[in-house]
């Protein structure tokens, strides 16, 4: 059996996510969208199920319930959720600006077995003085090339289950498992009978 109103709601939240991507650099844009997106593509699960709840399996059931229990789908609720139940800002996500010195990378990549270099991660918070963490080993080999430091920004998940993780990645790994894993097995599950 074809979930079809799933299918539907995941290629609906696919396009907010790219949305929400194309809007990284603007704050206030990013903001407006976000609300509307976290709503969207949390909908996937509830559409998943709804379309099953009549023709649901024990085995599917089973599936569903462990579903529930899994980080991606927790992150994803739980931002959710504070997004529409809490009113302020720092509730949700926080616009971050990473500058990282590539120039470690860049060494180790010239001799995998040895760290050399330094590197150092600037956190830039809205509203707040950069952060700098350094991480220093011995110099690089001298035909390392240097290599400016480069700059993200980026959206952080400020409270709840998955407080400090990356937004993007988060939502994209909760759909690309509902594309991937939850939806097939369940339209699986729902043709077998018990």
């Amino acid at each position: 059996m074809r979930l079809e109103r799933s299918r539907k709601a995941l290629t609906l939240a696919e396009k907010y996510l790219q949305l929400l991507e194309e809007l990284i650099d603007d704050r206030e844009a990013f903001e407006d969208a976000f609300v509307g997106a976290i709503a969207v593509i949390r909908r996937v699960g509830n559409a998943v199920d709804f379309e099953s709840t009549k023709l649901a399996t024990l085995k599917f059931k089973e599936l569903w319930s462990e579903s529930g229990k899994d980080r991606r789908f927790l992150c994803v609720k739980d931002v959710r959720n504070l997004v529409l139940h809490e009113a302020s800002e720092e509730a949700r996500v926080r616009h971050e600006v990473l500058a990282i010195d590539t120039a470690m990378a860049r060494a180790t990549a010239y001799n995998p077995t040895v760290i050399t270099g330094t590197a150092h991660i600037d956190v830039v918070r809205d509203g707040e003085e950069p952060e700098r963490y350094t991480f220093s080993t011995t110099p690089p080999p001298p035909e390392t090339e240097r290599v400016e430091p480069t700059y993200r920004r980026t959206w952080m998940v400020a409270n709840g289950k998955c407080a400090g993780e990356e937004l993007i990645p988060t939502l994209r790994k909760y759909l690309e498992w509902m594309r991937d894993e939850v939806i097939p097995e369940a339209e699986r599950l729902l043709e077998t009978s018990d």
